[in-house]
C-alpha cells in the first residue's frame, strides 16, 4: 500500500488500485475527531454538573437564612390589636408594653401580621373585655382596673404599696395569672393572658418641700381612686382633677401637687410648677396586662405560641429600659439641672403608708372578694409573695 497526495486529497494506492479519501472518511481523522468529542463531552458535563451544585448551595444558603423563602405562598395570620393609649412613637408606656407582640410579629418572617389599632379606634378602653371576648380584637392592653366587676382578682395588681418597678411587676403578674383562680376569670370572657402592661411607682410632687408624712398633712394633692383613699387616711387632702389639668391646678394654688411616676411627670413638665418630689411610693398600675382571645391564640403556630411565652422575660427587661430607666435618667438630668429636689422617706413613713394602704384598702377588697365568693386572700398574700420574689431577682436592682 502506498500513499500520495493530490491537491490536499489523499490516494490509496493499494494492489494496483488507486482510491481518493477526503478527510471526512479518514480513520486517522475519524479517529481523532470522535476523541476530542468524548472530551469535550465529559468538559460540558463537568461544567454543567458544577453549575448544579453551585446553585443547589446559594439555594440551601438562602432558605437558612431567610425563613420567608418557600414559604411566602403561604397566607400570614392577621389579628387586630386594641390599644387606648396612641401610638408607640408619641407614647413610651406604649412603646415599652407593645414590644412583645410586635418582636414576635417581626420573628414570625412574614407569617404573623398585627394590625393596630391605637387611641382606642378600635375598642374603647372600659369595654376591653367584650371586645376581647366577641373577637372585634384579637389581642388587647387590658385595664382590669376599668372594668372591676369582670376582672375582680385581677385588680389585686393595682392595690396601693405592693408593687413599683416594672421589670418586679412585669415578672410577678405573669406568674399570678398562672394560679387557676385567675385562670378561671379569664376563661369566663374566653381570654387568655398573653403577656404585660405596667408601669412604675407613683411619688409625690408638691409646691413646697415635703419630708415626711406629717409635713404631707393639710396638702391638697390631686388624686383619684384608691392612692386617694390612703392619702386621705395618712392626713393628706385628695382633690379630683383630670390628669391633664393637674399642672394649671398647681400652677394656680387650686392644689398643693399631684401625684405622678417620674416619666409622666417630666413629660408633663410638672417640675415647672412642683420642683419638690417626695418619693413616698403609692404603688404603680400593675392590674394593666396584654390579653388574647382565646380562639385567636389558637389559630397561632405552635412555635409562635411558644415564642410568646420565651420572651416574656425579655419583654419585661427591654420594658423596663424603655418605660423606667428613661424615666429615672429623666428625673436625674432635672436633678442635675436644679430644677427637682428629691426627699425620701423614712422607714417609719414607709411603714405608716403600707399600714394604712392595708387597713383602708387591702382589707375592704378582700372582703369585697369574699363577698363574691372568690380567694380574695389567697390571690392577694400570692401576689405579695410573687413581687417579694421577683423584686429580689431584679437585674436593674444588681
Amino acid at each position: 500500500m502506498r500513499q500520495s497526495q493530490l491537491e490536499g486529497k489523499e490516494i490509496l494506492e493499494e494492489d494496483g488500485d488507486s482510491k481518493e479519501i477526503g478527510p471526512e472518511r479518514d480513520p486517522r481523522i475519524f479517529s481523532l475527531t470522535r476523541d476530542r468529542f468524548k472530551k469535550e463531552g465529559r468538559m460540558v458535563t463537568e461544567k454543567l454538573l458544577r453549575a448544579w451544585f453551585v446553585g443547589m448551595v446559594v439555594f440551601l444558603l438562602g432558605v437558612s437564612l431567610n425563613p420567608t423563602v418557600g414559604t411566602a405562598q403561604v397566607k400570614p395570620i392577621t389579628l387586630k390589636m386594641s390599644v387606648w393609649l396612641p401610638a408607640p412613637t408619641v407614647n413610651v408606656f406604649a412603646r415599652a408594653n407593645s414590644w412583645l407582640v410586635q418582636e414576635v410579629e417581626k420573628r414570625s418572617g412574614g407569617r404573623l401580621k398585627v394590625d393596630y389599632y391605637w387611641s382606642g379606634s378600635l375598642v374603647p378602653a372600659k369595654e376591653t373585655v367584650s371586645g376581647l371576648k366577641t373577637g372585634v380584637a384579637d389581642i388587647a392592653f387590658v385595664n382590669a382596673g376599668y372594668e372591676p366587676g369582670k376582672l375582680p382578682l385581677s385588680n389585686v395588681g393595682g392595690l396601693p404599696a405592693i408593687s413599683h418597678d416594672y421589670y418586679s411587676s412585669a415578672m410577678a403578674y405573669g406568674e399570678l395569672h398562672k394560679m387557676p383562680e385567675l385562670i378561671a376569670e379569664l376563661d369566663q370572657h374566653n381570654i387568655m393572658y398573653l403577656g404585660h402592661t405596667t408601669n412604675i411607682s407613683l411619688g409625690i410632687w408638691t409646691r413646697r418641700p415635703v419630708h415626711s408624712i406629717a409635713e404631707l398633712k393639710g396638702k391638697k394633692i390631686a388624686c383619684s381612686g384608691e392612692a386617694a383613699v390612703v392619702l386621705r387616711a395618712i392626713g393628706a387632702i385628695p382633690v379630683t382633677i383630670i390628669s391633664t389639668e393637674v399642672y394649671q391646678a398647681i400652677e394656680k394654688g387650686t392644689a398643693d401637687g399631684g401625684i405622678a411616676n417620674p416619666g409622666y411627670a417630666s413629660d408633663y413638665k410638672w417640675w415647672e410648677v412642683a420642683p419638690y418630689y417626695f418619693e413616698l411610693l403609692l404603688g404603680n398600675n400593675g392590674e394593666i396586662f396584654t390579653g388574647i382571645n382565646k380562639d385567636s391564640w389558637k389559630m397561632i403556630p405552635a412555635d409562635l405560641q411558644k415564642m410568646f411565652i420565651d420572651l416574656r422575660e425579655e419583654a419585661a427587661r427591654k420594658g423596663h429600659e424603655i418605660y423606667q430607666t428613661n424615666a429615672e435618667n429623666q428625673l436625674k438630668t432635672q436633678v442635675a439641672k436644679g430644677a427637682v429636689t428629691v426627699s425620701k422617706p423614712s422607714a417609719a413613713d414607709v411603714a405608716q403608708l403600707e399600714k394604712a394602704a392595708k387597713e383602708v384598702v387591702w382589707v375592704k377588697w378582700i372582703e369585697r372578694m369574699k363577698e363574691k365568693g372568690l380567694a380574695g386572700q389567697k390571690v392577694l398574700d400570692t401576689w405579695q409573695q410573687l413581687y417579694k420574689k421577683w423584686d429580689a431577682q431584679n437585674p436593674f436592682k444588681k
